[in-house]
């Protein structure tokens, strides 16, 4: 945590499950980096973020992993409509703040962060720091390469979306 600053969620994003429903490495990897940093009192909400492909969503998955893995149920929250990084970042920012809630802690790939930490500050969110699992960055250089495609779109959209909200809500 940055400066040894508790947030008031960690934010496990979703990535996609394999064919059978369950967890991939990758997702996996996230689960457990988010597990260990709820365990270790970094804040005392684990959300997780990520919709479905076909009939299970990723954040259901993760919940499941989380469970297992010791986390009691009231201490989780599971945003399970999101299609992508951007309503990763709206959407969990809109159930953050029906809490009272606005600090987070985002774990995902390394490749990942920096585009999912801009999308949450975008919606809304101050973002005390990221966590990346251990992974092989030789392995993930095509999705470094996906990552610099996906940026300038995910921007794009998300500026709309703060626009969208901005028009319907005058106090935005």
């Amino acid at each position: 945590m940055a400066g040894g600053r508790r947030a008031d969620a960690i934010v496990v994003l979703g990535a996609r499950l394999r064919p059978d429903g369950t967890p991939g490495p990758s997702l996996s990897r996230r689960v457990a980096a988010g597990v260990a940093l709820y365990r270790k009192g970094a804040a005392p909400l684990l959300l997780l973020s990520g919709g479905g492909e076909r009939h299970r969503a990723e954040a259901q998955a993760m919940a499941e992993a989380a469970l297992a893995a010791g986390v009691p149920n009231a201490a989780l929250l599971v945003e399970a409509e999101s299609a992508n990084t951007v309503e990763n970042a709206f959407l969990s920012a809109a159930l953050l703040r029906q809490r009272g809630l606005a600090s987070v802690l985002l774990v995902s790939e390394r490749y990942h962060l920096f585009r999912a930490r801009l999308l949450f500050h975008q919606a809304g969110l101050v973002v005390v720091d990221t966590v990346a699992p251990p992974a092989d960055w030789r392995a993930d250089w095509p999705m470094w390469l996906r990552e610099a495609v996906a940026l300038p779109r995910s921007l794009w959209r998300a500026r709309r979306r703060t626009r969208a909200a901005g028009a319907m809500d005058p106090r935005v």
